[in-house]
């Protein structure tokens, strides 16, 4: 679904850059000898190469030099010899072609440099600035629909001692399984972080307390058998808090979670507590 409504829209971007060197080449046309307008067909190109990518720039760029071609032809400027119209052509094409390529790369770099800025580099799993602005939305619309949210904190019990018995190397691979295995369980609409060394957070929008007795027991397993097999002595101390109510802001919400994912360690670890905050 998610893929057909990008495609769609790279569709609507097309036929909107297309549209848009078609106008450039009337005006083009209707401007006659005074001046050209070779410059402006770079705009179009620019719009759908920044937009729908590469493949669809370099469209429009082949486009924008056929009207271009056109447009000298009927707008009553003195023609050259066919072969410089045709080298002007060629130009024109490459010189947009590399302009539409050199505007894709470039957004696509920019947009990884914005993934990465929200993703924990050690596991994969969003980092805390990236989960406190999905806390935020979710907080906002429980808010404005009265819909239920839950968060889950979960923390690892004795990950001092792997680091100290086994080394970093293989904390590191411990917490990047960790992160795996929770993603692996979670639906598509939930999503998993890492806030601090060894803890991490769950959201799972729209979730019941029902729900989420579901949901995490089975999590915690998966964690638990993946410990056994690899040798590793950890456990999980996990604080599962529904909201039917938010309080007044999204940290609140996490500090929750957090000081019983705490009161959890305290009473003897490895367990899961929950609770409901009804306002």
């Amino acid at each position: 679904m998610r893929d057909d409504l990008q495609g769609q829209s790279r569709l609507i971007i097309l036929a909107i850059g297309l549209a848009s060197a078609a106008v450039v080449g009337i005006l083009d046309d209707l401007t006659g000898s005074h001046f050209t307008l070779t410059a402006i067909y770079l705009v179009p190109v620019y719009f759908v190469a920044w937009h729908a990518g590469a493949g669809a720039g370099l469209l429009v760029s082949f486009f924008c030099a056929a009207v271009w071609l056109a447009a000298g032809f009927y707008s009553g400027r003195p023609l050259p010899a066919p072969w410089i119209m045709l080298w002007q052509f060629f130009s024109l094409l490459a010189i947009a072609g590399a302009f539409a390529i050199l505007l894709a790369r470039l957004r696509k770099a920019q947009s990884r440099t914005r993934a990465l800025s929200l993703v924990d580099f050690l596991t994969g799993a969003l980092n805390s600035r990236a989960f406190y602005n999905l806390v935020e939305n979710e907080h906002r619309k429980s808010v404005r629909y009265q819909r239920p949210v839950t968060l889950a904190y979960v923390g690892l019990d004795n990950f001092k001692h792997v680091n100290s018995r086994f080394g970093h190397t293989v904390g590191d691979t411990l917490l990047r399984k960790v992160a795996r295995v929770m993603m692996k369980c979670l639906r598509a609409t939930d999503r998993v972080a890492r806030l601090g060394g060894d803890e991490f957070a769950v959201l799972l929008p729209e979730t019941d307390l029902e729900a989420a007795k579901i949901i995490l027991p089975k999590i915690r397993d998966r964690l638990a058998d993946e410990m056994e097999d690899n040798g590793w002595p950890i456990t999980f101390s996990v604080s599962v808090i529904t909201f039917s109510k938010v309080p007044p802001s999204a940290r609140a919400m996490i500090k929750m979670s957090e000081k019983l994912m705490w009161a959890v360690k305290k009473d003897g670890k490895n367990a899961v507590r929950y609770a409901s905050y009804n306002g």
